[in-house]
């Protein structure tokens, strides 16, 4: 059964996407992607899903916050993976707090997310939304080659378990060649662009050409 993205991007560019999907949200600062990310997993709460969201920017705090602004209900399923504080174990408004040192500790992301899999998996979470805010500070702590190794095998992860994984970049803050590079791990990409009359979105790779762009601010 596909998920649902209806009622968070406008119809013309995706309402569906299949099970073991991953998909790379691109845009510069201050373009809304962050929050985007955050709809996109919540639209699955009232379809008995669960979501996780692993930060590299804000605290656990502040995800919890605006995750429970772009709820239409409660949370349900709900693990943040934290990489700039430290609260390993506690909860936080109700979410459960996986704590990593920093941005850089690939190898405790990894740990953590494959504890949350296995806690899913005890909890008869079958489907499950990972989301990722955000790839761009991740290159500030490794090198590219050994990011694409890491979510080489994350994205993997998602894929073998058929759930869904949305991962922000900001393309502004790397090279061309170091976008294109990660990109090729991704099924398809959200972009979004600051356009004269407000943020606009297009769609590739998922679909069937690349969608025209579309306004979001309507």
């Amino acid at each position: 059964m596909p998920y649902k993205i209806d009622d968070v991007l406008p119809p013309e560019l995706l309402t569906e996407v299949d099970p073991g999907t991953n998909l790379l949200v691109s845009g510069p600062a201050m373009s809304g992607k962050r929050q985007l990310l955050l709809q996109l997993l919540a639209r699955g709460t009232s379809e008995g899903e669960g979501s996780v969201v692993v930060t590299s920017r804000n605290p656990a705090e502040d995800v919890t916050q605006s995750y429970r602004d772009v709820l239409d209900g409660d949370f349900g399923y709900f693990r943040i993976i934290d990489c700039v504080s430290s609260r390993s174990g506690a909860e936080v408004d109700g979410a459960r707090v996986h704590e990593v040192s920093s941005p850089g500790d690939l190898t405790g992301i990894g740990i953590e997310f494959s504890e949350i899999a296995r806690d899913a998996e005890a909890a008869d979470i079958e489907r499950l939304r990972v989301g990722f805010d955000s790839l761009s500070p991740l290159l500030m702590y490794v090198d590219l080659q050994r990011l694409f190794r890491f979510l080489h095998v994350f994205t993997s992860q998602i894929q073998s378990r058929d759930w869904l994984g949305l991962f922000a970049i900001d393309p502004d803050s790397h090279d061309q060649q170091e976008v294109n590079t990660i990109s090729q791990l991704f099924d398809g990409m959200i972009e979004i662009r600051l356009g004269d009359d407000g943020r606009e979105a297009r769609v590739r790779g998922v679909t069937d050409a690349p969608t025209d762009w579309v306004a979001l601010d309507e």
